[in-house]
Protein backbone atom coordinates (compact mmCIF):
# COMPACT_ATOMS: atom_id res chain seq x y z
CA UNK A 1 0.00 0.00 0.00
CA UNK A 2 1.27 3.47 -0.89
CA UNK A 3 1.93 5.75 2.06
CA UNK A 4 0.51 9.23 2.42
CA UNK A 5 3.95 10.84 2.26
CA UNK A 6 4.76 9.13 -1.03
CA UNK A 7 1.46 10.28 -2.52
CA UNK A 8 2.16 13.85 -1.40
CA UNK A 9 5.62 13.67 -2.98
CA UNK A 10 4.22 12.38 -6.26
CA UNK A 11 1.48 15.02 -6.22
CA UNK A 12 4.04 17.78 -5.61
CA UNK A 13 6.33 16.42 -8.31
CA UNK A 14 3.49 16.45 -10.81
CA UNK A 15 2.62 20.03 -9.85
CA UNK A 16 6.27 21.14 -10.14
CA UNK A 17 6.56 19.43 -13.52
CA UNK A 18 3.43 21.17 -14.76
CA UNK A 19 4.81 24.52 -13.60
CA UNK A 20 8.14 23.93 -15.35
CA UNK A 21 6.41 22.77 -18.53
CA UNK A 22 4.25 25.89 -18.47
CA UNK A 23 7.32 28.12 -18.31
CA UNK A 24 8.90 26.13 -21.16
CA UNK A 25 5.76 26.55 -23.29
CA UNK A 26 5.70 30.32 -22.67
CA UNK A 27 9.41 30.52 -23.52
CA UNK A 28 8.77 28.63 -26.76
CA UNK A 29 6.08 31.16 -27.70
CA UNK A 30 8.38 34.08 -26.92
CA UNK A 31 10.25 35.87 -29.73
CA UNK A 32 13.37 35.56 -27.55
CA UNK A 33 13.43 31.77 -27.74
CA UNK A 34 16.83 30.61 -28.98
CA UNK A 35 15.85 27.03 -29.76
CA UNK A 36 14.50 26.80 -33.34
CA UNK A 37 12.49 23.64 -32.69
CA UNK A 38 10.67 25.24 -29.78
CA UNK A 39 10.15 28.54 -31.55
CA UNK A 40 7.79 26.87 -34.02
CA UNK A 41 5.21 26.40 -31.24
CA UNK A 42 4.06 30.02 -31.52
CA UNK A 43 0.51 30.66 -30.42
CA UNK A 44 -0.03 27.05 -29.40
CA UNK A 45 2.76 27.47 -26.85
CA UNK A 46 0.84 30.25 -25.13
CA UNK A 47 -2.32 28.17 -24.95
CA UNK A 48 -0.48 25.13 -23.62
CA UNK A 49 1.34 27.39 -21.15
CA UNK A 50 -1.94 28.77 -19.80
CA UNK A 51 -3.48 25.32 -19.39
CA UNK A 52 -0.45 23.85 -17.64
CA UNK A 53 -0.05 26.93 -15.42
CA UNK A 54 -3.67 26.58 -14.30
CA UNK A 55 -3.13 22.85 -13.74
CA UNK A 56 -0.04 23.49 -11.65
CA UNK A 57 -1.85 26.12 -9.63
CA UNK A 58 -4.77 23.78 -9.05
CA UNK A 59 -2.48 20.92 -7.98
CA UNK A 60 -0.41 23.06 -5.58
CA UNK A 61 -3.50 24.67 -4.11
CA UNK A 62 -5.03 21.24 -3.55
CA UNK A 63 -1.92 20.13 -1.71
CA UNK A 64 -0.90 23.26 0.23
CA UNK A 65 -3.87 25.63 0.31
CA UNK A 66 -4.74 28.83 -1.52
CA UNK A 67 -1.98 31.31 -0.60
CA UNK A 68 0.88 28.85 -0.26
CA UNK A 69 -0.09 27.07 -3.46
CA UNK A 70 -0.09 30.35 -5.35
CA UNK A 71 3.33 31.29 -3.99
CA UNK A 72 4.88 27.91 -4.74
CA UNK A 73 3.40 27.89 -8.25
CA UNK A 74 4.75 31.35 -9.06
CA UNK A 75 8.11 30.61 -7.44
CA UNK A 76 8.66 27.42 -9.43
CA UNK A 77 7.40 29.03 -12.61
CA UNK A 78 9.71 32.02 -12.29
CA UNK A 79 12.71 29.88 -11.37
CA UNK A 80 12.23 27.89 -14.56
CA UNK A 81 11.51 31.02 -16.61
CA UNK A 82 14.77 32.58 -15.43
CA UNK A 83 16.81 29.42 -16.01
CA UNK A 84 15.67 28.76 -19.59
CA UNK A 85 17.44 31.71 -21.31
CA UNK A 86 20.65 30.93 -19.46
CA UNK A 87 20.41 27.29 -20.48
CA UNK A 88 19.78 28.33 -24.08
CA UNK A 89 22.76 30.70 -24.05
CA UNK A 90 24.98 28.04 -22.55
CA UNK A 91 23.84 25.48 -25.10
CA UNK A 92 24.13 27.95 -28.04
CA UNK A 93 21.66 26.24 -30.36
CA UNK A 94 21.66 29.06 -32.94
CA UNK A 95 25.37 28.76 -33.68
CA UNK A 96 26.37 26.50 -36.56
CA UNK A 97 29.65 24.63 -36.90
CA UNK A 98 32.28 26.39 -39.00
CA UNK A 99 33.93 24.50 -41.86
Amino acid sequence: MVSEALLALLYGGLAAGASAFSALAFYAASPHCRWPRLRRAGRLGRQIGLVTAATSLWLWMGQLGLATGLCVTLGGWMLTALALPYLAAWHRPGREARP
